[in-house]
């Protein structure tokens, strides 16, 4: 494989292409959802009813990502299956942006497919990367801020380069905010390895804050720039993750892949025989694999999609491997290694959080068969609200109030003796008035004792977790 994917042509990509399609392919029927995506869909289904985001959605999702899920919606309604058909073409676009990426500023010694090939590689290494994750959203403008500062790099001063990366970094971060932590990174790639002063640096900020004041400008216009702050950039910072998957997870997913770069990266730089601007861009993504590691202290969902923002690192160093490996017999080995090991992987993990899902224990994955019920009739089409988090009522059901994130929410919820809250809680519930109301957590009672005129308007299930407004 390696022999063919030596030279760089449109026949080589399209067959990395094709790979790609293998690889993704399983995933897209919607037998099994991810609940991430979901939600995010559920953002962009609310969207729908020309609702201001952050003022009449409470979320934390990036502005930029809601719109992408809100046209998504437009075109192929609350479809997953939809978003994982999108996120394998954007994976192959990215892919040949890397490839051309390097090959414009020679990098490697030769022109090959092999950046493309193994993007698409560890673009696939879990199930959850096929998700069009914000992530995978924002990694598509920051690629470019990699060819910047190779471009630089490479070529000398070039005072456009900086403009160029900042603005593509701001177009980044929203996309996917922790991408904003890595205007630290440019700066230093930009003021070590470059030539750098204060007009650069200028051009670089002013770049990066302009497509931000854009957005802000355009909620101070809908009175909601308060809002964008507490929702979006505070509770970011500040706020509790919401954990799809631990910590632990998460790093067993990978090392695999960081121990291999890792090595590549120590065997590559044990070679004599680089120029200047090659160390100096091998330097560039060790920056971008601390500054990605910083990243993961902002997330605020944790899932295994996050490592997605190392793909380019992962990639970049694997190419060198491969290339200064002289034997075939010896990369070929160890090609076909690496993509069992991985397919290994992949379809482990898969299968652990399936039976977690079965179980009624996966906070990642939902069966597409759940349906929510009502004293066992199903509850399907209605608009909701989700007292917790109810992924089940999400699936065929449109949330109603701006209560969209539990984790928000508990600014109102988490106070039932707070007069003010309960104001505002009866304002946004009773005005939408949501035709059922799931309650997760059984704060509906207290709720009830403290607001009596919901109980005019709702009645329990049998089992008093789920309330259906009266006819």
């Amino acid at each position: 494989m390696l022999q063919f994917l030596k030279n760089f042509d449109p026949f080589r990509l399209l067959a990395v292409a094709l790979i790609a399609l293998l690889a993704r392919f399983y995933w897209f029927s919607e037998d099994v959802l991810l609940i991430p995506s979901l939600q995010w869909l559920s953002i962009g289904e609310m969207m729908t009813d020309q609702k201001v985001l952050y003022k009449d959605i409470w979320t934390s999702l990036e502005p930029f990502s809601a719109g992408t899920y809100y046209f998504i919606d437009l075109l192929f309604g609350k479809s997953v299956a939809a978003l994982r058909i999108l996120s394998l073409l954007l994976c192959i676009t990215q892919a040949f942006l890397f490839n051309y990426y390097v090959s414009q500023t020679n990098i490697y010694d030769q022109k090959t497919a092999y950046p493309a090939f193994f993007y698409v590689l560890f673009s696939s290494i879990n199930y959850d990367f096929l998700s069009l994750s914000p992530v995978q959203l924002g990694l598509t403008f920051m690629l470019p801020v990699m060819y910047f500062l190779f471009k630089d790099v490479r070529m000398g001063e070039k005072s456009r380069n900086h403009f160029f990366a900042g603005a593509s970094l701001g177009v980044a971060s929203l996309f996917y905010l922790p991408f904003a932590c890595f205007i630290v990174f440019v700066i230093y790639s930009f003021a070590v390895f470059s030539s750098f002063d204060f007009k650069r640096f200028f051009q670089l900020i002013s770049a990066f804050a302009f497509p931000w004041l854009m957005v802000f400008s355009y909620y101070y216009l809908n009175g909601s720039l308060n809002e964008v702050m507490s929702n979006l950039i505070q509770s970011t910072f500040f706020s509790r993750p919401q954990y799809y998957v631990d910590f632990y997870s998460i790093v067993k997913v990978g090392l695999p892949s960081a121990a291999l770069s890792i090595i590549a990266f120590f065997f590559t730089i044990s070679k004599s025989k680089f120029l200047n601007f090659q160390y100096s861009s091998m330097k560039i993504m060790v920056m971008w694999f601390v500054n990605g590691l910083a990243a993961f202290l902002l997330m605020n969902e944790w899932g295994y999609f996050n490592l997605y923002i190392m793909v380019p690192v992962f990639s970049f160093f694997t190419v060198f491997l491969f290339l200064e490996i002289d034997r075939w017999w010896i990369k070929e080995s160890l090609l076909w290694t690496l993509i069992i090991t991985f397919v290994v992987l992949h379809i482990y993990y898969k299968s652990v959080d399936t039976e977690k899902m079965k179980a009624g224990k996966s906070s990642i994955l939902i069966s597409g068969d759940s349906e929510a019920r009502f004293d066992g009739n199903v509850v399907a089409g209605k608009t909701i609200l989700i007292l917790g988090q109810d992924p089940e009522a999400l699936i065929h059901n449109k949330q109603a109030t701006l209560y969209a994130s539990w984790n928000l929410a508990l600014r109102h919820f988490g106070d039932l003796t707070n007069y003010a809250n309960i104001s505002f809680i009866y304002t946004n519930i009773l005005d939408p008035k949501p035709e059922y109301i799931f309650d997760e957590v059984g704060i509906m009672p207290a709720l009830i004792e403290r607001i009596p005129e919901l109980a005019t308007y709702y009645e329990p299930s049998f089992d008093k977790k789920i309330y259906r407004l009266k006819k």
